[in-house]
Order: structure tokens, then sequence, then C-alpha cells
């Protein structure tokens, strides 16, 4: 009986007498979500080439920063070569700190200034 109201109320799209009634609903504009989508399939159309160049440009690059992960992985658990590659990273680690540090610092005193204002 199930199946024969279902096509009944697909058919005819309601039944009188029994519990299916109609369903008042607002409908949605289905202009503006179309719209919204096509711009969104646009832009990915258009953007796509530029996503491909970074990842054909981000390969290299991300290749042989795993090389040298692993290659200073072998080193750090050689004994004789650890104090050698240790005297030969620090000059670079200490320009990174250099470098990076005003700006960390700057980040956080404005994090700290931020939390005091909104506290007042």
């Amino acid at each position: 009986m199930r199946t024969y109201t279902n096509n009944l109320m697909t058919a005819n799209g309601l039944m009188v007498g029994t519990a299916y009634a109609p369903r008042y609903t607002v409908r949605k504009a289905k202009g503006a979500a179309r719209i919204g989508k096509r711009a969104k399939n646009v832009a990915l159309f258009f953007a796509a080439p530029f996503v491909g160049l970074a990842y054909l440009l981000a390969f290299p690059v991300i290749g042989f920063a795993l090389l040298l992960w692993m290659a200073a992985k072998a080193v750090m658990n050689n004994a004789k070569a650890r104090p050698v590659a240790l005297a030969l990273a620090a000059p670079f680690i200490g320009l990174a700190f250099v470098t990076v540090g005003p700006i960390v610092g700057l980040g956080a005193l404005a994090w700290f200034g931020a939390r005091a204002l909104l506290k007042i």
C-alpha cells in the first residue's frame, strides 16, 4: 500500500483524505545561488593555471628540503660529524633569530597590548 500511495503522490502531488497535506514552504531564490556558483566556477577556472604553476615551482624546493632534512638527521646521529655540522649551522640559526625575533616581539607586544585594552 505504501508504494501505491507514493506513486499516487508522485503523479498527483496531493492525496485528499490522508495524512499527506501540501507543505507551504518559502522558496529560496535560485538565481542568486546559481550566479554565485557560476562565479566560483569561473574564478576557479581562471585560477587553475596559477595553482598548477605554484605546485610545479614548489615541488623541487620541497624535494630538496626533504633531502636536506634526511641528510641532517643522518649527520646528527654521527658523533664525529655532529659538532662540525652545528658549527656550520650556527651562523644561519643566528641570522634566522635576528630576522624573525623583532617580528615575533612586535606580535607579542601587540597581543598583550590588545588583551590589556580589552580587559579595561
